[in-house]
């Protein structure tokens, strides 16, 4: 795994370990990042879901951050990603995500056993598979829902000539891979990070037609529907101000649809894309900490 120049490593209390298991359909492999705190029996995890193209092996320097709430931080590669088995940029249809991003979740309770707490991190796209994944089921149990940069809308409207190609592609060659273009500059004002993206083997910029057409259809999806969180749900959004990759805008219309007693929106002017890996993150995880520590709300609040 690359860490970015500058960046803190895996805390001296704090081991990793991976895990390989089988996806609930079968088809593939899927790999997990396990990040866990040393001689101890966890209670208190974090699922981490990664967005399109990169991997959880990139979320190492949460344990640095977040060691003070969390023993455990599960971040699986997603199929088609990191070290998980699968075509780089596909799937057949976007619900395969949910249901791995379920698995993982499902494997990290197993893991905290009776009386742990749990909660879920998403950024980017791996941000529209948990709210998909939180319409599954009224009963996941997740304490806090905290979303970066969630991908619910895309900054830059795909020309309608290449929408027409993907339509027609997918009929014929659905899972034909091609590049999506994306600068890794437009991720973090960081060099650092654009440049251990460039190095990354695991990261890839690749998306298949039937990918993207479901992924297009699932935003809409959640830009339509009145999603339902459980109240015991806590939920945060933490957006970029300059994202140059997703729509700021989409995301803060499906916050604002959100019926919940106690959810927080917090928008970073001038930030890109990755604001976890902005050259001001400690800010950001400060943000997030001050969050989870101030606990639920007495008569809920919506900012």
């Amino acid at each position: 795994m690359i860490i970015p120049e500058g960046f803190p490593g895996l805390p001296s209390s704090f081991e990793f370990t991976t895990q390989v298991v089988q996806s609930t359909d079968g088809e593939h492999s899927l790999f997990f990042n396990i990040f866990k705190k040393k001689g101890t029996a966890p209670k208190r995890g974090l699922l981490i879901v990664h967005g399109q193209g990169e991997h959880g092996g990139r979320y190492q320097h949460f344990p640095h951050y977040l060691q003070e709430e969390y023993d455990l931080f599960l971040a699986p590669d997603l199929r088609g990603h990191g070290r998980s088995e699968g075509i780089r940029g596909h799937v057949d249809s976007f619900e395969e995500y949910v249901d791995d991003a379920l698995l993982a979740w499902n494997a990290l309770r197993s893991k905290l056993g009776e009386g742990g707490v749990a909660d879920w991190f998403a950024h980017s796209m791996g941000g529209a598979v948990t709210l998909l994944a939180t319409q599954e089921s009224s009963d996941l149990g997740i304490r806090n829902l905290m979303l970066s940069s969630p991908c619910l809308g895309l900054t830059v409207e795909v020309p309608m000539v290449k929408d027409i190609a993907a339509r027609i592609l997918s009929r014929v060659w659905g899972s034909l891979q091609m590049g999506t273009g994306l600068n890794s500059g437009v991720m973090s004002h960081d060099p650092a990070v654009a440049a251990a993206i460039e190095r990354d083997s695991l990261h890839h910029t690749k998306a298949t037609p039937k990918f993207y057409l479901d992924f297009v259809a699932a935003m809409e999806r959640i830009r339509e529907t009145q999603l339902e969180i459980p109240a015991q749900t806590r939920v945060l959004f933490q957006l970029a101000g300059d994202d140059r990759v997703v729509s700021t805008p989409a995301s803060e219309r499906v916050f604002d649809k959100l019926a919940h007693p106690d959810k927080k929106k917090i928008v970073y002017p001038g930030l890109f894309h990755e604001i976890f890996n902005e050259q001001n993150k400690e800010q950001i995880f400060r943000d997030l900490l001050d969050w989870l520590r101030l606990g639920p709300s007495v008569k809920g609040r919506a900012v």
